[in-house]
């Protein structure tokens, strides 16, 4: 792997109460299959919180898998992401067989191009 693309401790939102702020005081955008959290914070790096609810996606092995999939779409992207913000993934509704990480990928990569938090105007 090369250096920089790894997720560390420093690179995810660990608490609930920083899920809350961003959920509370950030901004909100909805794809197909995922809905977007994001605000600014004060440091100098990205912080990505996965939300994969329990009430969703009952079997954990499916819970689990989609978080797999969340996580390595932002970690092949982050580089493309501007610095300095608090991120959260949200999966709301994936069917059996739709949680392809190319198709996860070029969602986050779309939502983040909305939010404008993308370096410069890539396309996918």
């Amino acid at each position: 792997m090369s250096p920089g693309l790894g997720l560390n401790k420093e690179g995810h939102l660990r608490r609930s109460r920083q899920f809350q702020e961003v959920y509370a005081k950030g901004r909100r955008l909805s794809g197909p299959h995922l809905i977007f959290y994001f605000m600014p914070n004060k440091l100098n790096r990205n912080r990505l919180g996965l939300s994969v609810s329990k009430r969703r996606f009952k079997l954990s092995v499916r819970r689990h898998y989609i978080q797999r999939r969340l996580r390595e779409a932002y970690r092949l992207d982050k580089w493309r992401f501007l610095p300095g913000y608090d991120v959260v993934l949200s999966a709301q509704r994936f069917k059996e067989g739709e949680a392809r990480l190319a198709d996860i990928q070029k969602e986050v990569l779309s939502l983040a191009r909305r939010a404008g938090l993308l370096k410069s105007d890539e396309s996918i």
